[in-house]
């Protein structure tokens, strides 16, 4: 990717620099959720773009990545496969709403056991209908130094709103901050759209990065 000035992203530079007086309520998991769920309905939203810049998470509950978690790759992989009907069912309903789901996934070299699970789901999302590139570098994308650790990912919603997300030490999700100021969601949108077209596609980066390092992660298991 070529280099960047912070001015290039002023829309993500403007979410990492909002003093939290400035974000609005913040939300908890639960209210998150809820207020998602409610805004990826809307009949006018015709795109949801997500940036995706944190190294390491944690999804308690999704038997893959608790699979992975315990270090068993393939048995991961393979529930992940198994996932594959009840993942296409949200698909199934973006192609009826003629719904546009798109990605940047930032990946910092060498990639992190998580971010390389997180690579086999996308995989999979991929074949189903998501948009993915991917952007890799050090630090993280519209800063030139690395910002507050807790800048892990943006997702714009339609027009309507931009939901800055927030997860614990561990990471475990925390919940939200929504953003409704037209301006931001404008600039942010752009800013996703520009690391977009400069990102490396999905299925040529999985090919050279990622299976190589999964069949090593499975071969390295013990029987």
């Amino acid at each position: 990717m070529r280099e960047q000035s912070d001015g290039d992203y002023a829309g993500i530079a403007a979410v990492t620099a909002m003093p939290v007086a400035a974000r609005g309520p913040f939300l908890p998991v639960e209210d998150y959720v809820k207020a998602f769920r409610e805004d990826y309905a809307r009949p006018d939203v015709t795109v949801v773009d997500k940036l995706e810049c944190g190294q390491h998470f944690q999804e308690p509950g999704f038997a893959s990545w608790d699979a992975f978690h315990d270090g068993a790759w393939e048995r991961s992989l393979s529930l992940l496969a198994e996932e594959r009907t009840a993942m296409g069912r949200q698909f199934e309903d973006a192609d009826r709403r003629g719904l546009r789901l798109r990605r940047v996934r930032y990946v910092e070299l060498p990639p992190s056991d998580y971010v390389l699970w997180e690579l086999a789901v996308l995989r999979q999302r991929v074949d189903l209908g998501e948009q993915v590139r991917v952007v890799v570098g050090q630090g993280r994308p519209g800063i030139q130094a690395p910002p507050p650790r807790w800048f892990c990912e943006l997702v714009i919603v339609g027009a309507s709103c931009l939901y800055e997300l927030r997860y614990k030490p561990d990471g475990v999700i925390a919940g939200a901050y929504r953003h409704t100021d037209p301006d931001l969601i404008v600039a942010c949108r752009s800013d996703v759209q520009q690391l977009y077209a400069t990102g490396e596609d999905f299925s040529s980066f999985h090919s050279r990065v990622a299976e190589p390092l999964l069949r090593a992660r499975c071969g390295e298991e013990r029987p």
